[in-house]
């Protein structure tokens, strides 16, 4: 009967004793980041989500930024606040746009989490960002080199000789101007250039203007993209000639070739 007592003693005890081990060894801070691996390209935003469980209630969360494996000193440590959704859980959406000066550059987001009591744990965010459109065309001036009429059988040449030397500046602000060299048309500096656009899909590039003499009108050209890389930017566009007894949706197809 002792033994018995014993036993059941220490097999108590021991209950009690691992019990107790497997409780200490849970973390008292739990984190997910959803997505932790992004790939974006350069201008467009990412996102990614940090869902946080913590008994102790949350006291700060600190954000670093590594570029190449080396703290970004710029960047700094930032501390934010999550959103208690219920009970022990927070969330916090993390945004952010990614930079041309990162394109092929290896750049991580460290979250730094501590609980009231002092407990702590961390997640990563790798970041892969690839050169844009947006980012091919305003670190490059580009040539007009053709602007064909390809909506007539056969297609025609439609770029004047006075345009040969024409140079596009597309800048990264968004502004751009056109340098008309030596031969400039006839109506050329008529027009101040004001902004381009290319949209997130990069299917869709739009410039506007307006005339020297009537700042309030606004000229908007929206082109269709056929094709963006390192030494040719091509687009097309319909206008309306029905004036000139022609159809309301001529295409005419531009394309730009990369200055040396």
């Amino acid at each position: 009967m002792k033994k018995n007592i014993k036993l059941i003693v220490l097999l108590f005890a021991a209950i009690l004793f691992f019990g107790c081990k497997s409780d200490d060894s849970l973390p008292s801070v739990i984190l997910s980041l959803k997505p932790d691996n992004v790939t974006g390209k350069s201008g467009q935003n990412i996102s990614s989500t940090l869902n946080i469980t913590s008994p102790n209630g949350v006291d700060k969360i600190v954000i670093y930024k590594t570029v190449n494996l080396v703290k970004d000193k710029q960047f700094g440590d930032v501390n934010i606040t999550p959103t208690l959704v219920n009970g022990n859980d927070y969330i916090y959406n993390f945004n952010y746009k990614l930079s041309p000066d990162e394109v092929e550059k290896l750049v991580g987001f460290n979250f730094h989490v501590v609980d009231k009591k002092g407990e702590f744990a961390e997640k990563d965010l790798t970041v892969n960002t690839a050169m844009s459109g947006w980012q091919t065309i305003f670190t490059r001036k580009w040539k007009l080199t053709s602007r064909m009429w390809t909506s007539v059988n056969p297609a025609v040449e439609d770029k004047k000789d006075c345009e040969n030397d024409d140079v596009y500046t597309w800048k990264q602000d968004g502004t751009y101007n056109i340098s008309f060299g030596t031969s400039a048309c006839t109506y050329d500096g008529f027009n101040v250039y004001d902004t381009w656009k290319l949209s997130d899909d990069e299917k869709t590039f739009t410039m506007t203007y307006h005339g020297i003499f009537d700042p309030s009108k606004i000229t908007s050209d929206v082109y269709t993209v056929k094709l963006i890389n390192s030494e040719k930017f091509i687009i097309w566009t319909t206008m309306d000639l029905s004036i000139f007894g022609l159809s309301d949706k001529e295409v005419f197809e531009s394309t730009y070739e990369a200055v040396p």
